[in-house]
């Protein structure tokens, strides 16, 4: 049985961000094998113990308090923001008595789990290290940085684009094996590291039975996110802006779950009752029935997007943008109803809304074939392939 210690900045609970359900997913996918007894630690990301994570076996978990914002104090630091501020203490005492021990592998879990990178490096002794990426940060950070139309904040987000640039590159450099989520991910990190595998999300949620599309369901459209980061807010921004007066002009409605600002939520008031803020819900199924479809249309941020997973789980056609769709087959995405900006988004939901046929048959064909390739069966031959 391989010992692993599992480094995860921010723990993968509760399940209501994407980075703690692609972790989650890894965790039970190789927990489930038996071969592996794995040592999780990171913070909280609330003030409430985790106790039981996840209910995996072979698992045990060390948890330390939430991290708390630094202020400015980490623009002093050569560390991106998020991995100073999880880089608590309480996480540094923890991992320095953990790496006493042996293990056959160290996991770093997102780039923003890698603040102790050195203290690892120093303290590995014969153990592999493995890179669990979430996004190409070297990539995709600069690109949201120059979305900023505030010069301040874009020039802070530049600088923290840049730590992440130069701290992804030493995870990647001293990685003896990294995977990532797409093969788009894969060709970017391939420049840096020989050792690359794709191992793409699991499906944890819950499974509709099949479905049928009919006339009395809304003409309504489904946005699943959590938007508390300012990239998230910049494409929700974004999104509003460029779809909602077409989907005003013909009747169809969005829905929005997730936590959104206020002051986000009342900004767009005046695309009431078009346009509507539901905040974090417990259970989607009932935004799931009344919807048409599903929608992915983030301009910014790169990576797999895990609500295509909750979509087509819970057999709801989707409509998005064929760069937010990366991580998905040109056979899956025949299966969907994508586009290339926000414009041609906007035409083709107007022009789709209504053929029940084709909503129809593209959820049922998508469902199939998702069900093959990010089951947790799947996984678990991934991940087989890395650690065991």
């Amino acid at each position: 049985m391989k010992n692993i210690l599992w480094i995860c900045g921010r723990l993968p609970t509760p399940l209501f961000t994407g980075d703690a359900l692609y972790s989650a997913g890894l965790l039970k996918a190789l927990a489930q094998t038996n071969e592996a007894a794995i040592t999780l630690v990171g913070t909280r990301r609330t003030d409430e113990p985790v106790g039981d994570i996840l209910s995996l076996p072979n698992t045990i978990c060390v948890d330390v308090p939430p991290a708390r914002s630094s202020g400015l104090r980490s623009l002093l630091s050569p560390l991106p923001r998020d991995a100073f501020n999880l880089s608590t203490p309480e996480l540094l005492r923890s991992l320095a008595q953990l790496l006493q021990q042996n293990w056959d592998w160290i996991v770093i879990d997102h780039a923003y789990s890698a603040g102790p990178l050195s203290a690892i490096l120093q303290n590995r002794k014969r153990a592999s290290i493995c890179y669990i990426s979430h996004n190409a940060e070297g990539a995709i950070r600069p690109r949201i940085a120059s979305s900023f139309n505030n010069p301040l904040r874009r020039t802070l987000m530049r600088l923290d684009a840049e730590k992440y640039r130069r701290l992804e590159n030493w995870i990647l450099q001293s990685a003896d094996a990294v995977t990532c989520i797409s093969a788009e991910d894969a060709s970017y990190f391939e420049r840096f590291s020989k050792h690359v595998h794709i191992a793409p999300p699991i499906y944890l949620g819950s499974v509709r039975p099949a479905r049928q599309i009919q006339s009395d369901c809304p003409r309504s459209l489904l946005l699943l996110g959590s938007f508390e980061w300012g990239a998230k807010q910049r494409n929700l921004e974004l999104i509003v802006e460029s779809l909602l007066p077409a989907l005003q002009r013909n009747g169809v409605t969005l829905n929005v779950v997730g936590t959104v600002p206020p002051h986000f939520r009342d900004r767009f008031s005046r695309f009431s009752p078009f346009l509507s803020f539901h905040g974090r819900v417990d259970d989607v199924s009932p935004f799931v029935a009344s919807s048409r479809g599903g929608l992915v249309p983030d301009l910014l941020g790169g990576g797999f997007k895990l609500k295509v997973l909750d979509y087509a789980f819970q057999r709801l056609p989707i409509f998005g943008l064929r760069n937010a769709l990366a991580g998905t087959t040109v056979t899956e995405q025949s299966a969907m109803f994508p586009a290339d900006d926000l414009d041609s988004l906007a035409e083709t939901i107007t022009r789709n809304i209504d053929d029940l046929a084709a909503l129809n048959r593209n959820q049922d064909s998508l469902f199939e074939l998702l069900s093959a390739r990010f089951g947790l069966e799947a996984g678990t031959r991934y991940l087989s392939k890395v650690f065991l």
